[in-house]
């Protein structure tokens, strides 16, 4: 039914220790009313209105991904260049991940009782964690001044709400996604490919040839589908766990994207 789905089974959720980090806890609440567990960087050097990133994670991962050099993310790596560059940077955990763990309902189970046919929790673990991104970026634009850029990165699973929030948030400037896995269209709003049509950020795809969530075609389509006129797509020669090397390309697409009007 989708590849995708059987993420759980490369991504098994593991302790991550990391350095003592700049992270100070942030609450925000769901449309729901249910808590959303985030944490907030400030950028390096003083600025009164600096630019944005929201990062989000993989499938069984949580928002400590991002501040940990280990695999499969090294998101720590981006964590701090983005802090060095400027950015005020916002890590939060996807329904049924990191802190909002629940015993009953866990991310990998979730994705193989879509794949045996049972599509409805996954479906809406997906769709209300894109309803929480928009409402923590709802609450981090609340004061009224607009950021000079709001950059969304996402890997994976996170590269899949990114797209999903893209298509729903315009106030979203530029859009990172590192091998977004593909996602039957049955979906609905749980499949980026349904929602293309509404991608017009700056946008940087990266994929991976050998990635076994989502073929080189499905990916071609995904890229083809946005209107976004300023989109670039590399592909890397690996499986779904990139190699380190795709924070160099990041960084360069970013220097890039500051340099254009």
């Amino acid at each position: 039914m989708m590849r995708s789905l059987f993420l759980a089974l490369l991504f098994l959720a593991t302790s991550v220790a990391h350095a003592a980090s700049p992270a100070v806890p942030l609450e925000v609440r769901a449309e729901d009313g249910e808590r959303i567990p985030a944490w907030v960087l400030e950028p390096e050097g003083k600025g009164t209105n600096p630019p944005v990133a929201v990062l989000l994670h993989g499938l069984t991962r949580s928002k400590d991904d991002w501040l940990s050099d280990a695999e499969p993310t090294f998101g720590g790596a981006l964590t701090e260049q983005l802090r060095s560059t400027g950015y005020r940077v916002y890590l939060m955990d996807a329904r049924r991940h990191g802190a909002r763990a629940t015993p009953d309902a866990r991310p990998g189970a979730l994705a193989k009782r879509a794949h045996a046919g049972e599509p409805g929790p996954y479906q809406a673990m997906i769709v209300d964690t894109v309803r929480d991104a928009q409402a923590l970026l709802t609450h981090v634009l609340a004061n009224g001044k607009k950021p000079p850029r709001v950059l969304v990165a996402g890997y994976s699973m996170g590269a899949q709400v990114g797209l999903l929030l893209a298509s729903r948030e315009p106030r979203i400037t530029h859009l990172v996604t590192m091998v977004p896995p593909h996602v039957d269209p049955v979906l609905g709003d749980a499949a980026p490919v349904n929602r293309m049509g509404q991608v017009h950020q700056a946008w940087l795809l990266l994929t991976a040839n050998r990635d076994v969530f989502s073929t080189e075609e499905d990916t071609r389509k995904l890229f083809d589908a946005a209107p976004s006129k300023r989109k670039t797509r590399k592909a890397f020669d690996s499986g779904h766990a990139l190699p380190r090397e795709y924070l160099d390309e990041v960084r360069r697409w970013l220097g890039e994207t500051l340099r254009k009007p």
